[in-house]
């Protein structure tokens, strides 16, 4: 996949982000999905994965006070939603704190010198997510979309890919210590720069290539005049590969992804 990231253009003292928000019916156990404003369903937040607590949601739909059929309180059968599960999002996908215990120790285990790393850097992950979005404005109203890449830009990066990949050109990334952000310790990610002129294809001319093809994608969307920040090259996950949830860091702005290339079982999908 290829990561690029772009600022406004402008000298403004305020850097805005594109996020968006959605009701909050689960929160009220009221067995029904959340819905955005554009009515798409969604689950809710630390449903799959940590966003905003250290936890995911323990809420089992299956657990007595969920049943709809007992939500009644003169229902002669009726169990009072308990405490702890008041404003906790109805968990739909099984036990999801199995994986992310899992996914935490894993890390703790490969950086056993500085286990506390780990901690540390979920800790800022989670407050990230937490603190940044309030203080941003929305420049779109869902706050992403789905798009075709532009012609030659995808081409560029598919012929790219196909005459530099699988020959030892890709170098697996050096994560810093502690770093939660993918599960590198189980699934390493591999890099391919797209800059480095001993490539294929590769250098100034292709970078180029891909900032002025998405600088004009991302403006139309955005409706601002960006400047590029940082490009990444294409990045290979594999198989069980984690990314978690995460925002960016200002004054990161807009971003996209292009996906170069895949080779799975099933298709895949992106979970919050």
């Amino acid at each position: 996949m290829m990561n690029l990231h772009l600022c406004l253009g402008s000298s403004l003292s305020l850097l805005l982000y594109t996020t968006t928000t959605t009701a909050s019916a689960q929160q009220q156990n009221d067995h029904s999905y959340d819905y955005n404003s554009f009515n798409q369903r969604t689950y809710g937040l630390d449903i799959s994965f940590p966003i905003t607590t250290p936890h995911v949601s323990s809420n089992y739909d299956y657990l007595p006070h969920n049943n709809p059929q007992y939500s009644s309180p003169s229902h002669p059968n009726y169990v009072a939603v308990p405490q702890e599960f008041k404003h906790m999002a109805l968990q739909r996908l099984g036990d999801r704190q199995y994986f992310y215990d899992h996914f935490m120790e894993g890390c703790r285990h490969h950086y056993a010198a500085h286990a506390d790393y780990c901690d540390e850097t979920e800790e800022e992950r989670i407050d990230m997510n937490s603190r940044q979005p309030p203080s941003m404005m929305n420049y779109t109203e869902l706050g992403f979309a789905k798009v075709t890449a532009p012609k030659k830009v995808f081409a560029a990066l598919q012929k790219f890919w196909e005459e530099n990949s699988g020959s030892g050109n890709e170098h697996a990334e050096d994560w810093d210590e502690g770093n939660t952000y993918t599960n590198h310790w189980d699934s390493p990610t591999f890099m391919l720069d797209v800059a480095d002129e001993k490539f294929r294809g590769g250098g100034k001319n292709m970078e180029k290539l891909i900032w002025d093809g998405a600088k004009s994608t991302l403006e139309k969307w955005t409706k601002e005049t960006l400047q590029p920040c940082s490009l990444y090259g294409i990045r290979k996950y594999g198989e069980g590969a984690v990314l978690a949830p995460h925002v960016d860091r200002l004054p990161l702005v807009t971003s996209a992804i292009i996906n170069v290339a895949q080779d799975v079982d099933e298709p895949w999908v992106s979970v919050c």
